[in-house]
């Protein structure tokens, strides 16, 4: 898990003593669907507190009296496995396979390739489907809604202003480059 600055120039973002390595999940295995949010509990607490009420610098080189700097988590890269985990989407082989629409599986005929007829998720979708989820009183109950919705809750719902309909990003490198798309159906 790192953490790129986009407020520095394109030229110079992407050095590694631009980048921060918040951390790495130990392997050789993957982590359990539901380990994601403990390794994110930390940083977003973090990123709560960056941006509201922001950071405080006493001075700076252009700022005499200080500055207040905000900061943001922008949109989450990752490949499609990655971003499901990370996010609480279900995955591929889900009813609920689409993590941008309400497209089931086993849909056939018009509605399977008629895109215009699909309902787009929302927001509000996503963070009514989570909370259902992390309310739940048992494991049995949450298994029901996920089935249901699709759903998990992540930990970067405790960010107001991220929206998993629009932050999620999937990489490039991954999935196109190395041609690990092709495994995902």
């Amino acid at each position: 898990v790192s953490l790129i600055c986009l407020n520095l120039p394109s030229d110079i973002r992407y050095k590694p003593e631009n980048m921060f390595l918040y951390g790495i999940i130990p392997g050789p295995l993957e982590p359990p669907l539901d380990c994601m949010n403990h390794y994110l509990r930390f940083l977003i607490d973090d990123l709560l507190e960056c941006w509201s009420p922001g950071v405080q610098f006493s001075r700076t080189h252009q700022y005499f009296y200080g500055r207040v700097a905000l900061c943001a988590l922008i949109c989450l890269v990752c490949d499609l496995v990655g971003a499901r985990k990370t996010m609480g989407f279900g995955g591929i082989g889900h009813n609920q396979m689409c993590a941008l629409c309400h497209c089931k599986r086993g849909l056939s005929g018009p509605k399977i390739t008629n895109m215009h007829s699909w309902q787009r998720r929302t927001n509000e979708d996503y963070r009514a489907s989570a909370q259902r989820y992390l309310d739940a009183e048992d494991d049995k109950e949450r298994e029901t809604i996920f089935k249901e919705t699709g759903i998990r809750w992540s930990e970067l719902l405790r960010l107001p202003y991220f929206d998993p309909s629009r932050f999620v990003v999937i990489d490039a490198m991954h999935n196109l480059f190395l041609g690990l798309i092709k495994e995902h159906f």
